[in-house]
């Protein structure tokens, strides 16, 4: 029997639930009565430079296959898709971003490309750090998170999906049994048209050298901003730990968010981060305090921006 990802997805909110039982709920509550609301604000706007960064890299992107697509359509094209990938295990709600690229010259296919490529960008970014990040903390703590023969397949796993991805004519022959097996025949055209243009889009990035690697520059600075972003959160909340040790965790619980055990990474990065800054002497309330003021403003907060834009800009589904 299939199981549905949501049902998975509750595991994390199980996990919360039992982390609260098993904390001090009155000293976590009396460390956020103490949050420094100047140090707070400089994290918020840290994490505005995050999301201009991101969102001009979608933009580069997008700029290959439609040149009209402006940097203010780009933040909020940004925001709404990521209020949809708050909702959904693994980030899928992203991709509705792909409905605000398209027009009479960009279709479809072809829109949707730009988002699988920005988020193909981003994962393979993810992987090397959080690699880096996981290979190092081993050898500071001597904790062996993951084994360097499971980072090694997970890479050469990622790589191989790439180039599976990239390779056509290879996709195509692997797709084909599930396209004829599942595929209702009044949809295999527009199916099939979809494809083909999605690759149309792919390529055209591709073929756009300076900005292939303009975004790979972009998506490797704008590491940046998270590890600023969470030292200023930590510090918010009175918990005294140098911003490298922010270098390291940050892409190990980035990594952790994107499990379809969990939504918004509920759950699992407050299990994450009790370990991680227990090393350093936090206490298990401060750990979950910084989780969920993570989760507000990393999560909820831009989620709510990307709400309000949403209503003022829902998508038009009249066009291609």
């Amino acid at each position: 029997m299939k199981i549905p990802v949501r049902v998975f997805s509750v595991i994390g909110f199980v996990l919360f639930i039992f982390i609260l039982t098993r904390i001090d709920i009155s000293s976590l509550l009396t460390i956020f009565t103490s949050i420094n609301p100047a140090l707070l604000l400089l994290a918020l706007a840290v994490n505005c430079v995050a999301v201009v960064m991101k969102s001009y890299k979608w933009k580069i992107i997008v700029g290959t296959v439609n040149n009209s697509f402006s940097l203010s359509e780009s933040i909020r094209a940004f925001l709404i898709g990521f209020s949809f990938s708050v909702l959904t295990p693994a980030k899928l709600g992203d991709f509705i971003r792909a409905f605000y690229v398209k027009n009479e010259n960009c279709s479809t296919g072809i829109a949707l490309s730009t988002v699988v490529t920005d988020r193909l960008i981003d994962i393979v970014m993810l992987v090397a750090i959080s690699s880096a990040g996981i290979f190092l903390f081993s050898y500071v703590y001597h904790i062996e998170i993951l084994s360097i023969l499971l980072l090694l397949l997970m890479a050469a796993g990622i790589a191989c999906a790439v180039a599976v991805i990239a390779n056509k004519s290879l996709l195509s022959r692997i797709l084909r049994p599930f396209f004829n097996l599942f595929v209702p025949d009044a949809m295999k055209q527009k199916i099939s048209d979809y494809y083909h243009e999605f690759y149309e889009g792919l390529f055209a990035f591709y073929r756009h050298r300076v900005a292939f690697f303009l975004a790979i520059i972009i998506a490797l600075i704008s590491w940046i901003p998270p590890f600023i972003y969470g030292y200023l959160l930590a510090a918010s909340i009175g918990i005294p730990i140098g911003i490298s040790y922010f270098v390291i965790i940050i892409p190990i619980i980035s990594l952790l968010d994107l499990l379809p055990i969990s939504i918004s990474g509920i759950g699992t990065r407050d299990a994450a981060l009790i370990f991680l800054f227990g090393l350093q002497g936090v206490t298990p309330e401060s750990a979950v305090a910084f989780s969920l003021l993570y989760l507000f403003m990393s999560y909820w907060l831009v989620a709510l921006a990307g709400a309000f834009f949403w209503v003022k800009h829902p998508i038009q589904t009249d066009s291609r």
